[in-house]
């Protein structure tokens, strides 16, 4: 079946070639399907070029992507690079309901080579066909016109842009992208160590849901039904796919979504809100405190309360199970439970944690 793949920063627009539910994609598994699904082993360097551009488009993420967003334009103006930027990827990725599958090839989880070369070697066909669909806008007509005839120079052109964007604007903020993904993965294969598949796509909740034999994408701009028919699916964290699940126009292609990958400074934040309201803001410090370990002396400096205060919140927490506390000469020193730990870490004692949007 075919359907529009969205922008990961997609506009909402109808998805004209879709035949479900506006906004709610549903993919159906068999038991094949199952076996066959999993989550790759690190960042696929194509999402992340084609998601930053789209992020250099549009104005969302202001406090995950301002700073980049911010270095990247001024090194790409810098580097004589802002125009080729815009005259010749901003066109092949827009912010809009579509973009061409050839530009991210499965060869994107080898590396930024083996990925161009890919690109590249796309059928002329293929390259007709995807291209074809990119409506353009004032004065992109002629580039796509070179790009969908396979012309060599467009296509050597494009290659080189590529490249040369990703040695500016990506390649220096790989580690964090690293990082990002890397946190997520080890996530998703908590969950597949401790309940297999199942849990593996429930932990996706809330922006995919898991209703066996169905993953459904609520918030997608495409309102369709996919069926894997054996194949399996594959799932790749993205550092710059944000708001929604990604996922492929040609059916025919291997399965594979691309989902937000969960910022870690993102998740901290969240966790310690739900901490915060969860003890009140002096014991949640006073629980943050702990790990690591402390005596009472040290909690109450870190927290900025009295020692009468924080002896008050340390016995809470100790009688809550959080906290373990030992008395050693004159000092009693302060260190996390499992029950703690598991509490600060933002799991559940039954196992994973519950959800990335």
């Amino acid at each position: 079946m075919a359907g529009v793949r969205r922008s990961s920063r997609g506009t909402g627009a109808p998805d004209r070639r879709g035949d479900g539910e506006m906004g709610r994609m549903r993919i159906h598994f068999t038991r094949a399907d199952l076996a066959r699904t999993h989550v790759v082993s690190g960042p696929d360097v194509m999402w992340e070029v084609v998601g930053s551009l789209q992020a250099l488009q549009a104005g969302y993420g202001r406090r995950t992507f301002g700073q980049w967003r911010w270095q990247a334009r001024h090194d790409l103006r810098d580097a004589g690079l802002a125009r080729p930027v815009r005259d010749r990827l901003f066109p092949v990725t827009p912010h809009a309901a579509y973009y061409p599958d050839l530009l991210t090839p499965v060869e994107g989880g080898l590396g930024l080579d083996e990925a161009v070369d890919a690109i590249l070697s796309t059928p002329r066909r293929r390259l007709c066909t995807e291209i074809g669909r990119l409506s353009g806008g004032p004065g992109q007509g002629a580039w796509l016109d070179d790009l969908r005839a396979a012309r060599s120079a467009a296509l050597a052109e494009l290659g080189a842009t590529v490249r040369a964007y990703h040695r500016l604007s990506i390649e220096p903020h790989w580690p964090a992208v690293r990082a990002c993904v890397d946190s997520d993965l080890a996530r998703r294969r908590q969950a597949l160590r401790e309940g297999g598949v199942h849990d593996l796509l429930n932990s996706f909740r809330p922006m995919m849901r898991w209703n066996s034999p169905v993953l459904e994408i609520p918030a997608h701009p495409s309102g369709r039904d996919v069926h894997l028919g054996g194949r399996g699916l594959v799932l790749i964290p993205s550092y710059f796919t944000r708001l929604h699940p990604n996922t492929i126009f040609d059916a025919r292609l291997p399965q594979v979504i691309t989902y937000p990958a969960v910022h870690p400074a993102v998740a901290v934040a969240r966790r310690d809100v739900v901490l915060d309201r969860l003890l009140g803001d002096t014991r949640a410090a006073a629980l943050r405190g702990v790990a690591g370990g402390s005596t009472t002396s040290e909690l109450a400096l870190r927290v900025g309360v009295s020692l009468p205060t924080i002896s008050h919140h340390t016995g809470i927490l100790r009688d809550a199970g959080l906290i373990v506390s030992r008395r050693t000469a004159t000092t009693v020193l302060h260190t996390l439970s499992p029950l703690g730990e598991e509490l600060l870490a933002g799991r559940s004692r039954g196992g994973h944690e519950r959800g990335a949007g």
